[in-house]
């Protein structure tokens, strides 16, 4: 099922490089667009969302099933990566990627999420260098701008419902498990009853309204969808799933989170969110009211906390990420490297 894949993905790309001065711009997964690299030599940059894809022997990425000790010699955390490639990856996508790679008289590729994936001509890390700080086994070509940033809603102007709320008491905190989680029903429950015991007032954010408990108290309102940059700003504290968007809006606002993953990236932002002095976590075993209302009362009430946040958001004065990000993508053409 690969093959017809890569090969839609590839003949669409070359429709579109026709014109000059074009580069194509990928995750790792894109594997057409190494291809067009190597084939059309159309630069090609890799991007990556999350620090995690880097694969880093000198940086394990934290997962839910099990975490390596910073302890352990760097010689073992290569030797991971190698039989995960070798035994797991490899197996599942070369046979079908190399015979594609065969009609175009190119040579077998390997470690392809590990090494082949990435472009040789750059690798862009959407995230700043305080987040994650580059590895000596990145790809001698990454460079890291910063987060995106972005909000689906581009209206300036909050919503009086919205407005009316946050303006009628103490500062809410806000539960969001995921825009695509879909069985949040268990997620908001422990929220609301954790808010009431505690005394906290808050806003449930989901698309769902099956997820959301019926006779919400006057305390406790949910919205279908609110622009992070309306909300953040007036809130006590930030309750998620570790998603590396709402990670970087929450820091950007100095707001405290508590991250509850499930999954992916999560883990591992949630381990660099607490590192950074700004959040704590709970694992999905552990999502019961007692642990959800007593991490919320000590998070916001901790004055360290509150300041780490505030110097976490300080660093984002005076930085556009994007800007950086495209002025990157625009010195392609004065990079020399081979293709």
């Amino acid at each position: 099922m690969l093959i017809p894949a890569i090969r839609n993905a590839y003949e669409r790309l070359c429709e579109y490089i026709q014109t000059a001065n074009t580069v194509i711009i990928s995750p790792i997964t894109v594997f057409a667009a190494r291809l067009v690299q190597e084939k059309q030599h159309v630069p090609n940059i890799t991007v990556h969302l999350t620090p995690m894809a880097f694969k880093s022997a000198y940086e394990m990425p934290r997962n839910a099933m099990f975490t390596f000790p910073d302890w352990l010699p760097i010689g073992l955390k290569r030797l991971y990566w190698w039989v995960a490639d070798k035994a797991v990856v490899d197996p599942m996508i070369c046979p079908e990627l190399n015979t594609f790679r065969k009609e175009f008289g190119l040579p077998a590729a390997g470690h392809i999420m590990t090494k082949w994936g990435h472009s040789p001509r750059m690798v862009i890390g959407l995230f700043p260098s305080w987040y994650a700080a580059p590895q000596p086994d990145w790809p001698p070509m990454a460079k890291l701008t910063g987060f995106p940033l972005f909000d689906e809603d581009q209206e300036t102007i909050m919503p009086p419902d919205i407005k009316a709320f946050l303006d009628d008491g103490e500062p809410p905190i806000v539960f969001m498990p995921g825009s695509l989680m879909q069985q949040a029903e268990q997620f908001f429950k422990i929220a609301v009853q954790a808010c009431h015991e505690a005394g906290k007032r808050a806003i449930l954010l989901s698309r769902y309204r099956h997820h959301i408990p019926d006779a919400l108290p006057k305390s406790i309102r949910h919205f279908e969808y609110i622009p992070f940059r309306y909300i953040l700003t007036h809130v006590d504290a930030l309750v998620h799933h570790g998603g590396i968007g709402t990670c970087a809006q929450a820091l950007r606002s100095g707001v405290p989170q508590l991250i509850h993953p499930m999954a992916y990236d999560q883990y591992d932002n949630a381990w660099r969110l607490k590192k950074l002095g700004v959040s704590d976590w709970i694992a999905s075993r552990d999502w019961q009211v007692s642990t959800v209302k007593m991490k919320l009362q000590t998070l916001t009430a901790s004055s360290k906390v509150r300041a780490h946040c505030r110097s976490i958001a300080g660093k984002f004065k005076g930085t556009n990420s994007l800007i950086e990000t495209c002025e990157l993508i625009e010195s392609i053409y004065a990079i020399n490297s081979p293709l």
